[in-house]
């Protein structure tokens, strides 16, 4: 069993999940680098006259320096707590459930956006954004790498969630 399971986390859909965690680790970091220069800037040019603004510039870069710190406390994908749950506490995993966002305005399709939800034992969640286009791909893969898991959404599921987590998994 345990010899199946690594070979399933060497299975090319992980790299879809390893990207999407790279990607995240890469928002974070420029999102929060944006937030800090804008923010200390705005602070820099109007300390003196404009108290107000340099305040508002403090404001936004504290933000920026709490991306920055989640960012550098957990650099690699290695490190992030969903990759870690997968390859150290499968067990740990209870629900897993897909969602996708369609913005489409008079019919014309804007964006989409895709989330996986991973619910633990313990009651909390993880969350990872893909592309809507894999999220299927994440969903059948992740069935096979955790067949203990309840997968797909239901109000029942969310119920028995809030409860105890525990009576989601499966055998």
């Amino acid at each position: 069993m345990l010899h199946d399971h690594h070979k399933l986390l060497a299975h090319p859909a992980m790299l879809t999940i390893r990207e999407a965690i790279r990607r995240d680790l890469w928002l974070k970091l420029a999102v929060g680098l944006v937030l800090l220069v804008s923010g200390l800037s705005l602070t820099a040019v109007f300390y003196q006259k404009y108290s107000l603004l340099a305040a508002l510039g403090l404001g936004v870069a504290l933000p920026g320096a709490w991306f920055l710190r989640e960012y550098l406390r957990r650099p690699k994908v290695e490190d992030d707590p969903l990759w870690q749950v997968l390859h150290r506490r499968p067990r740990h995993i209870v629900w897993i459930y897909t969602q996708e966002e369609r913005l489409m305005p008079f019919g014309m399709l804007l964006s989409e956006r895709g989330t996986l939800f991973v619910m633990l034992l313990d009651g909390s969640e993880l969350t990872l954004a893909l592309p809507t286009k894999k999220l299927k791909l994440a969903s059948h893969f992740l069935q096979r790498l955790l067949p203990h898991a309840a997968f797909g959404f239901s109000q029942e599921r969310k119920q028995q969630f809030e409860v105890n987590p525990a009576l989601l998994v499966r055998g």
